[in-house]
């Protein structure tokens, strides 16, 4: 980003540490049993395996059972399907920060940043970047954001440039948070530009 001191950070992936496989419940595995047959090719049956894996931790999830549903999650991440693993990944991350599990909801976060995934990775980053906020790890915090920004995803990328400004600006460094909602504005996005341009103004 253009002058921006802040953001001169090396935004390679985050590490993300070798989390114990978590094995699913009897009942989990009972609705998971049975996908593969001998009729059925490989490939397809690993695909079939994580996504009803992934679908079933959703279900879980619906119905309150979180740990279920990590489980089943981390089922289809351990699959490491190219959709499914980081879908689950991001999926166990809001799981896990809406039971206040912060550290966990962060590991599953940075499992699907380090994924790439067009549309898993970017948001990913986007809400790792609002957790290392709420603990006041800012430059993490910025570091995230950026990624969620370079990622060029149409709709994330311009509401993180919204967040980093509303950050920067929070700690008083006006010209990086310039520089972040201007960078808002001109994505011509219709909920972030609009934002960005106001916020702008009040920085004047």
């Amino acid at each position: 980003m253009r002058g921006a001191s802040w953001l001169g950070f090396r935004t390679t992936v985050f590490p993300a540490t070798s989390a114990p496989a978590v094995g699913p419940p009897a009942r989990a595995a009972g609705k998971l049993k049975g996908l593969i047959t001998p009729h059925t090719p490989w490939g397809r049956s690993k695909e079939r395996v994580s996504s009803a894996a992934f679908s079933l931790g959703q279900t879980l999830s619906e119905q309150g059972d979180v740990e279920g549903a990590r489980s089943a999650y981390q089922q289809a991440i351990d699959s490491k399907d190219p959709e499914y693993a980081p879908a689950a990944a991001f999926r166990l991350g809001i799981l896990l920060g809406r039971n206040d599990d912060i550290e966990g909801a962060k590991e599953a976060y940075r499992r699907a940043v380090n994924s790439t995934h067009p549309e898993h990775s970017p948001v990913a980053a986007r809400n790792l970047g609002h957790l290392y906020k709420r603990q006041g790890r800012y430059r993490q915090a910025v570091a995230a954001y950026q990624i969620a920004i370079e990622s060029g995803h149409p709709d994330v990328a311009p509401r993180a440039m919204v967040h980093l400004g509303n950050l920067l600006s929070g700690l008083v460094n006006t010209t990086d948070a310039r520089a972040a909602y201007q960078l808002a504005v001109e994505s011509g996005h219709p909920e972030a530009a609009r934002q960005a341009a106001k916020r702008l103004a009040d920085l004047h």
